[in-house]
């Protein structure tokens, strides 16, 4: 199934995305790989979902799955929502890698997340 990704305008710099999903269970991409050489660095990151499913967040995705698990398998309950806020510097993927999110099944997923690519 496909994830929808909307990008609001940012102020100054950065990036932030809100990707929502009914089934992520083959692995999506978030976010786009930036340039070789770049990482995408998440300062905030939040989760929401209607099932009671697993959620993984990684870095780039090989054979329907997060080619590297950054986050999880998360468990959540149904309607649950947590939040991340990296305050030492952000949670940077490799370079080159694009964000991912994994789902152990069905269930709508809300993925907000904001950042920077450095």
């Amino acid at each position: 199934m496909a994830i929808t990704v909307t990008n609001p305008g940012v102020g100054k710099f950065g990036w932030f995305l809100n990707a929502t999903s009914a089934d992520a269970s083959l692995c999506e991409e978030s976010k786009a790989a930036p340039a070789a050489g770049l990482s995408i660095i998440i300062d905030n990151l939040t989760i929401s979902t209607d099932a009671a499913i697993t959620i993984t967040i990684g870095s780039g995705e090989a054979a329907n799955a997060c080619e590297t698990v950054l986050l999880g398998p998360v468990p959540f309950a149904i309607n649950q929502c947590i939040q991340w806020n990296f305050l030492n510097g952000g949670m940077v993927l490799a370079s080159g890698k694009s964000l991912t999110v994994d789902t152990s099944g069905a269930g709508n997923i809300n993925v907000f997340a904001s950042g920077r690519v450095q």
